[in-house]
């Protein structure tokens, strides 16, 4: 028996992606990001629901997880966002993939690679605008980056169809306005400069935060994945965007310990008085961080209750003093509504100063996932 289960509710996601589109201009797409099991959400199921609503083109980290979809049944274009490596053009090929290109080099051994083959690949050209990660510098180097990218563009067999980037402070509420601007001009400025060069080409730069706080620059494509979830639907208010995913346990064992007694490892917590305490049956093990203990809260009864000491493997620990008639078996809310409380992964991300899709991309598989509205 799975005492801890999920519950990804797919119509939410269609409904989210439809708000999202509706807000877009009509000549911009939507490319959901499906990367990491769509953040441990189940990439296939929610793709599947995604193609249905009508989204143009999806995009993920690895080749793997590309081929996944497409042995799953999804027809739509996917971009592999890790620069493809020689050995991986033919998967490219069969599956009808859009490879990552990030420089000169790269693209001139793919290129000759395609012409030996004789076959051709569609690609997107990454920049750096600012991220220092991956891609062409733009920054002080906007006219040599236009050549490479111009020269990348004319190379035999490799389509070089989109260019695009990341913004620096992606998920930082608009605290960095002036460089997300910069970012943004720079992106911008080298699109012009390739039209001068008679290159029309696409372009995708913002993701969930930045299409919030920036929607008068969303290019032709966005690039998003919480916001379709809506894991941390408080961020993207504005939109009426709703939480997909609950995730319940229930109480496996309930005693009462006397004050001043030790509670799990460490010891990090001590009682203060005589406590009623609830165990339930998820830990660590299941992507239930650590840096909760003493922190989070589960609900009960429609009732919060603290988590108290540090989060075992396997279980933690609640306080349950002020719940009446809880009983073995009641039904414990980590994630979703119960009762008039709710709890969303974004607010375990607050408590751990991390994002929503650190929160769920955790997730343990042996927690079921139950896809509702398939």
């Amino acid at each position: 028996m799975m005492y801890t289960q999920m519950d990804i509710d797919l119509d939410v996601i269609a409904e989210n992606y439809k708000k999202v589109s509706d807000r877009l201009p009509k000549e911009t797409g939507i490319i959901a990001v499906v990367k990491a099991d769509a953040y441990g959400l189940g990439a296939v199921p929610i793709a599947k629901k995604l193609e249905k609503a009508g989204c143009p083109m999806f995009a993920v980290t690895f080749m793997e997880e590309a081929v996944k979809l497409r042995e799953a049944g999804i027809k739509a274009p996917i971009l592999v966002m890790m620069p493809a490596e020689s050995k991986e053009l033919l998967i490219a090929g069969k599956h009808k993939l859009i490879i990552t290109i990030t420089d000169y080099e790269m693209a001139k051994q793919i290129s000759d690679e395609l012409v030996k083959q004789s076959y051709s690949l569609p690609a997107h050209l990454k920049v750096d605008c600012g991220l220092s990660r991956m891609g062409i510098v733009l920054k002080d180097r906007l006219e040599e980056a236009a050549e490479e990218a111009a020269k990348i563009h004319a190379l035999p067999n490799l389509n070089t169809e989109a260019v695009f980037s990341h913004l620096t402070a992606a998920g930082t509420e608009g605290a960095y306005a002036a460089l997300d601007l910069a970012e943004q001009q720079r992106f911008f400025e080298l699109i012009k400069m390739l039209k001068k060069k008679n290159i029309s080409i696409k372009t995708h730069l913002m993701s969930s935060d930045p299409y919030i706080w920036y929607p008068q620059t969303p290019g032709d494509y966005i690039r998003v994945g919480s916001i379709l979830y809506g894991i941390c639907p408080e961020r993207y208010s504005c939109c009426g965007i709703k939480n997909c995913m609950s995730m319940n346990t229930y109480i496996v064992q309930i005693k009462w310990i006397p004050r001043d007694t030790e509670v799990s490892y460490g010891p990090l917590y001590r009682t203060v008085r005589r406590t009623k305490i609830a165990v339930v049956p998820v830990g660590f093990a299941d992507g239930i961080r650590r840096a909760l203990s003493n922190k989070g809260e589960m609900l009960i009864h429609g009732k919060r209750v603290p988590i108290i000491g540090k989060i075992c493997c396997d279980h933690t620990i609640l306080d349950v003093t002020d719940i009446e008639e809880v009983k073995v078996g009641d039904e414990v809310t980590i994630f979703g509504r119960n009762g008039e409380e709710s709890q969303t992964a974004g607010d375990y991300a607050e408590l751990c100063n991390a994002s929503a899709p650190e929160t769920t991309v955790i997730f343990s598989a042996r927690i079921p996932r139950n896809y509702l509205n398939m």
